[in-house]
């Protein structure tokens, strides 16, 4: 067997031996994970810092510095508000639940005194029945998960140590997954590389700070009507408006059932509130700081949309457009290279 064949088998025993050992410990590869993600977005902060002739190891400590002073500011600042709002919503919680089972049996009244059809009304019962059974199961079974979630999060605590640790050898580590590519496909990966980078850099650039204005703007709007729970407000208009086209309705609607409790006036103004920032958002941020993003076609994005919620849930629809951004470069990449090679050997 000629010496290429024992390398191609060696590098195959290699890869699945290490997706083996993946799978085998994949419930503490979230802190790594993470780690990455975390050395990733904050390696243009440590370069820009190494162009103003700071050591590596400076830049990295000065970055970190930032975030930590960030994280006690929230700590001190933020979160003792966003407990305050939390504590007000646990208490008027049950309350609204009971509000809402007696609107439940009102509507069942209401259609028994309709004179609908027996099995008509029967039908009605039995649907309206099923969805106060599907909300009670969905906060039974977050409740009964919630011990476990908070234990499985006590592990990315490490997440930030760890990168720095990736942050310090970032170039290293460039270095040595680029001499695992045959030498004749490196100049093709780090075209793709190259590419992949600037996708993602897109998306961050754009729709997280445009996700943070809007959750900005949103807080701080409920809050100049009069409405309470404005920090937590803020935040859920901010994270969803990650997801486009349905993150606004997915964040409008718990807002405006959050509005409800204080009455039916304050839920209409406060759907105005973020209609009026949706629209502040389509029309003049979103164009000024980002235009379009990753460059998907709309059906494109809405069926990653719709793939990525049905594959993985909300984390899939978060996930869903700079993933499929980066697909379609991959593919766009194949593509190229398999039309140049025809044309090469014509």
């Amino acid at each position: 067997m000629e010496h290429k064949s024992w390398r191609w088998i060696f590098v195959v025993t290699c890869l699945l031996l290490a997706m083996l050992l993946l799978f085998k410990v994949r419930t503490i590869l979230g802190p790594f994970f993470l780690a990455f993600i975390l050395a990733y977005l904050l390696n243009p902060l440590v370069v820009a810092l190494e162009r103003h002739k700071i050591s590596r190891k400076g830049s990295i400590l000065i970055v970190f510095s930032l975030i930590v002073a960030v994280v006690i500011t929230i700590i001190f600042l933020i979160l003792p508000v966003l407990y305050n709002e939390l504590s007000k919503l646990a208490v008027i919680l049950p309350n609204a639940f009971q509000m809402f089972t007696e609107g439940i049996d009102g509507l069942r009244e209401q259609f028994k005194a309709t004179g609908l059809p027996n099995r008509v009304a029967l039908v009605l019962d039995q649907h309206l029945g099923q969805g106060e059974e599907i909300i009670a199961n969905r906060l039974n079974l977050f409740l009964a998960n919630l011990p476990q979630a908070l234990s499985t999060a006590s592990l990315y605590i490490l997440s930030p140590v760890i990168a720095i640790y990736f942050l310090a050898d970032w170039k290293g580590l460039g270095v040595h997954f680029f001499r695992i590519i045959p030498q004749r496909w490196r100049m093709e990966w780090r075209r793709l590389w190259q590419d992949i980078n600037h996708v993602i850099r897109q998306f961050v650039r754009g729709d997280l700070v445009v996700a943070v204005i809007v959750g900005i703007l949103s807080g701080i709007g409920v809050k100049l009507i009069g409405m309470d729970y404005a920090l937590l407000i803020g935040l859920i208009c901010g994270v969803s408006d990650l997801i486009p086209y349905f993150g606004p309705v997915i964040g409008a609607v718990p807002t405006v059932l959050l509005a409800l409790t204080q009455s039916p006036a304050m839920a209409f103004k406060v759907a105005l509130i973020i209609l009026f920032v949706q629209q502040l958002e389509g029309n003049v941020i979103s164009p000024k700081l980002m235009g379009d993003s990753v460059g998907l076609h709309p059906l494109w994005v809405v069926f990653a949309l719709l793939a990525g919620g049905e594959l993985a849930g909300v984390w899939g629809m978060f996930l869903a457009v700079p993933v499929a951004a980066v697909i379609r470069v991959v593919f766009n990449h194949i593509y190229f290279r398999l039309v140049s090679s025809k044309v090469s050997k014509v």
